[in-house]
């Protein structure tokens, strides 16, 4: 087969895995039917018209409130209030550029497609890039960046990361961009060609900047993989030149990288370092007395949520093959060592082949890898086992939603994994079965589809659904909704912002009080829905509870209609219901 066709082949393959994993992303988009709290401060936060100014005692229209979530005709493209927008808080502001951008296209309309849209948009580039990246590293082999590519894209974890409308899907493009352009890089300088070569500036530190810039104002963790992914290309920069010319130069394209950042978002330091999601980090990491229980619970994430409960099992093939390669090794030595004696010192009988030949993955036959794919090896794994460990050490531990924080670098570990094991299997079997390709998807599938089955995608809540059209019914029936707020946790209210919106008006009552609501709509009505804060003694919400039938004594009857995280949402009414 020629080149030529042998690539046509490759690009139809890719486009066949790529159109598949597109769809099924596509697939769970559509099942998403609320919103987590942060993703109600994307929209809020680019979006913001007057802010949440929630007064006690007080009725807000559903237009007052929605519009706080939507791009007004009037306010499109504002992209210096979003920029200050997000200095009162956490985050860079480039991701929230991006939305804003999106929202301004669509005036007026508030719908999760906005979000899931650009989460597609990136989604599919990663699937790109990671094959790139994937092809590169295996020394071009198609099959290995083929399935690396099927098998990352089908986790719970990659498909809870398209359905979660934040900056992960964006911060991920840039990993792996930052993680492509290190790997070219050795491979350019380990190459004849790159022999004794400086780092060029057009075709590599400036797209190195550039990444860099954009990276680091997307998400403050794409510094700590650069941060890794530095260290490692820097000492293999010195152990290559035996200088500082070239690590001089590349750090000079990387401080003017983050001096551009910091002269665009000036926010940027006091956020890392200072601020609450800065100081609480650098609490976390300087606390050794929790590495073993963080690392655990990262861990248990990266095993259920990518390999399907099944990671020791990869981990225990690896020490089997490589053991076994250790052995053949040795073997092969002892037999050429006895035929060099036979022959009187005649040359390689029985010996290994001079030139490594049948190489596969970077491996040489032996089991050793070529000395460009030792590097990159190294340098990737490294970067990875940082970055994993920073992240573990430092970021919120929110159950299966902390995924979100390792997402960037699960299809680097999968690659890794699969290159290991590739390259040691090749190294141990002369003979290539036509059905191990078929062998190995059937496996990578139905470790996916098994995670997928098992309801592992976060983020898509599907009970929402169902409030929100219980709210549009009682919405239809004029019922009132009293929304009890904690002061100084005014956000919360947001965090059933797709209810509230069903209703004309929403009356807003401070939980400082326990006295009854007499407002006269409450007080005459012959239902009304609330939701009361939770609090972790029950009497306090039973208290909040009460404050309705206090001033309303002909609701004799309160029904829990939703559990949410931040609230307790109930109907109360004068008969008793009929359970169904």
């Amino acid at each position: 087969m020629t080149d030529k066709r042998r690539k046509t082949k490759y690009l139809i393959c890719f486009m066949a895995v790529w159109t598949v994993l597109m769809a099924a992303a596509f697939y769970f988009c559509t099942l998403k039917q609320g919103f987590h709290e942060d993703e109600y401060y994307t929209y809020y936060s680019t979006a913001r018209t007057n802010g949440f100014y929630v007064e006690d005692g007080k009725w807000m229209d559903s237009e007052t409130y929605r519009k706080e979530f939507v791009v007004l005709p009037g306010e499109r493209f504002q992209y210096g209030l979003v920029k200050q927008v997000q200095s009162w808080d956490v985050h860079p502001p480039m991701y929230y550029w991006v939305f804003h951008t999106a929202a301004s296209l669509v005036p007026g309309v508030f719908s999760k497609w906005i979000g899931l849209s650009i989460n597609l948009l990136f989604h599919g580039i990663n699937l790109i890039l990671l094959t790139y990246l994937s092809y590169l590293v295996c020394e071009r082999s198609g099959k290995t960046a083929l399935f690396v590519t099927l098998f990352y894209g089908l986790t719970p974890a990659a498909m809870s990361g398209v359905v979660f409308i934040r900056m992960y899907e964006m911060l991920t493009v840039f990993v792996l961009l930052c993680a492509v352009l290190h790997v070219r890089a050795v491979q350019r300088l380990q190459s004849e060609e790159g022999r004794g070569e400086k780092l060029p500036v057009v075709r590599l530190l400036l797209p190195m900047a550039a990444v860099t810039y954009v990276g680091f104002l997307t998400q403050y963790y794409y510094f700590l993989f650069l941060f890794f992914m530095a260290i490692a290309f820097c000492s293999y920069l010195l152990w290559r030149d035996r200088n500082l010319y070239n690590c001089l130069r590349y750090g000079a394209g990387q401080g003017i990288a983050f001096i551009l950042a910091y002269l665009t978002y000036p926010a940027c330091l006091g956020q890392m370092f200072r601020g609450q999601r800065g100081a609480q980090a650098t609490e976390n990491f300087f606390d050794l007395s929790n590495t073993v229980t963080r690392f655990r619970f990262f861990f248990d994430l990266l095993d259920e949520y990518v390999f399907g409960n099944l990671l020791s099992v990869f981990l225990l093939l690896i020490v089997v093959l490589a053991l076994a390669v250790y052995f053949r090794r040795h073997r092969r030595r002892a037999d050429v060592w006895s035929g060099e004696m036979r022959a009187d010192g005649g040359g390689q009988s029985g010996g290994m082949r001079a030139d490594g030949g049948g190489q596969s993955g970077g491996m040489n036959e032996d089991g050793g890898w070529q000395p460009a794919g030792r590097i990159i090896y190294g340098m990737l794994l490294f970067t990875a086992a940082g970055y994993f460990f920073t992240v573990a050490k430092t970021a919120l531990l929110l159950g299966n939603t902390s995924n979100r924080y390792q997402l960037p670098i699960y299809g680097i570990i999968i690659l890794l994994l699969f290159w290991t094991i590739e390259g040691m299997w090749q190294s141990l079997a002369r003979i290539r079965h036509r059905c191990l390709p078929a062998a190995v998807a059937a496996v990578c599938l139905f470790i996916d589809l098994s995670g997928l089955h098992s309801d592992r995608v976060a983020f898509l809540y599907p009970q929402a659904g169902e409030a929100v059209a219980l709210a549009r019914e009682q919405a239809a029936a004029d019922i009132p909704v009293v929304y009890v707020y904690k002061p100084g946790e005014e956000w919360c209210v947001w965090a059933v912002a797709d209810e509230l919106m069903e209703y004309d008006r929403v009356y807003f009552v401070s939980a400082a009080s326990e006295d009854a609501i007499t407002e006269p709509v409450i007080a005459n009505a012959d239902a009304v829905v609330s939701y009361t804060p939770r609090y972790d003694d029950l009497k306090e919400e039973e208290a909040q509870s009460m404050r309705i039938a206090s001033g309303n004594h002909k609701l004799s009857w309160e029904y829990l209609q939703y559990l949410h995280k931040y609230c307790i949402e109930s109907y109360h009414c004068r008969e008793r219901r009929r359970m169904e």
